[in-house]
């Protein structure tokens, strides 16, 4: 096989491009209004423009929905920044989580006729999406939604062009509603998931067929939460973007001084230290690839400080930094001071972070002294 001269270290890839992507991880609403205040961070830094993809998975598809659908009515200064953020992203953002959905869409899973993802799609299509379509997203940045299959435990994606599971190809020609991509997308199991998706009116791409290019594969996507497979979201960026950005705001791990023994609270704890360290692999990959230069770019979340508080960022308090830590990641109504307690944790973890690993000295944007971050 030929060698690709594009390939410049083991960890790049056939695909690696000079794109600059944004991964906006899991972790219900409190995810969600964390990631609109890094958004904020970004925006000042000028970045905002020069997005080529945003990756996103769970409460980060939320986020992601409502910056898809603003990108078109964005107005820029002449530093190329935003000037509208507040009216176009933030404010259905906040709307979105002063809706409770997931007692009564959990609720919703017991009715034969109705079903837990259909029930949250109703609240995001009344909050963020509007009635969008899938077709409606621009076509810069790329948008990439991501859900995990439980009938081939791969990853599910939803993009404007097309939808794939790698196993089985890609399918055009759906129209789905975007509100029920973020559905899909935010299928936290057991009592969100899982949601359907019918592949049969689509048109499955004959070059792009897997090894499961077969029924039932071909007609249904059975999926839950995109965080099972990687709630950083970073797979879909990583492969493509040499500059990488990761938001991440998911449930930080806790200790447990008595492990309960009964089979439920067991597999439940069994299962999040699996999810855990599946996520801290991920982080420890895209961190030496950001030491060795084979990446550039930046990664922040809730845990940074938590253990070392040399790592806090300076706009948050200890007090401040511990309550955002203890949010819970449920979808439900976010009280107003909570809202503004991420807002400023996302917000000043993100500047922290690429003022650190993703300056003007690493090829990054040139530095913007903190303050405004965005307030409810």
């Amino acid at each position: 096989m030929p060698e690709n001269p594009a390939v410049t270290s083991v960890i790049d890839g056939e695909k690696l491009e000079d794109l600059v992507g944004l991964c906006l991880s899991g972790g219900g609403y409190r995810a969600m209004v964390f990631h609109a205040g890094a958004i904020f961070r970004l925006n000042q830094l000028s970045l905002l423009g020069k997005l080529d993809r945003v990756s996103s998975v769970s409460g980060g598809s939320m986020a992601a929905a409502a910056l898809a659908l603003a990108y078109p009515k964005f107005k820029y200064d002449e530093n190329g920044r935003v000037t509208n953020l507040e009216e176009t992203f933030l404010a259905p953002i906040l709307k979105q989580s002063q809706d409770s959905i997931d007692v009564a869409s959990g609720f919703a899973g017991l009715n034969p006729f109705s079903s837990a993802a259909a029930e949250s799609a109703r609240s995001y299509d009344s909050n963020l999406t509007k009635g969008a379509s899938l077709t409606d997203l621009p076509r810069r940045p790329t948008f990439v939604f991501n859900a995990t299959s439980l009938l081939t435990g791969n990853a599910f994606r939803f993009r404007r062009d097309f939808v794939a599971d790698w196993k089985v190809g890609q399918f055009t020609g759906l129209n789905l509603r975007l509100a029920d991509v973020v559905a899909a997308s935010a299928a936290f199991p057991p009592f969100l998931s899982p949601a359907l998706i019918d592949l049969s009116t689509g048109k499955l791409v004959e070059e792009s067929k897997g090894k499961l290019a077969i029924a039932p594969y071909t007609e249904k996507a059975v999926l839950t939460d995109g965080g099972v497979y990687d709630n950083l979201g970073t797979e879909a960026v990583w492969k493509r973007c040499r500059t990488v950005l990761v938001s991440n705001a998911g449930r930080p791990f806790g200790f447990e001084t008595d492990p309960k023994e009964n089979w439920l609270q067991q597999s439940l704890r069994v299962l999040d230290i699996a999810m855990d360290q599946s996520e801290d692999l991920r982080e420890r990959i895209l961190m030496h690839a950001f030491l060795t230069e084979a990446r550039r770019g930046a990664m922040w979340g809730l845990n940074s400080g938590a253990e070392d508080d040399a790592a806090r960022p300076p706009l948050l308090s200890p007090a401040e930094l511990k309550a955002a830590r203890e949010v819970s990641t449920r979808l439900w109504r976010m009280p107003r001071d909570t809202q503004a307690l991420l807002l400023k944790a996302g917000y000043a973890h993100a500047s922290v972070s690429i003022r650190k690993h993703y300056g003007e000295h690493r090829g990054g944007p040139i530095d913007v002294a903190d303050g405004d971050w965005p307030a409810p």
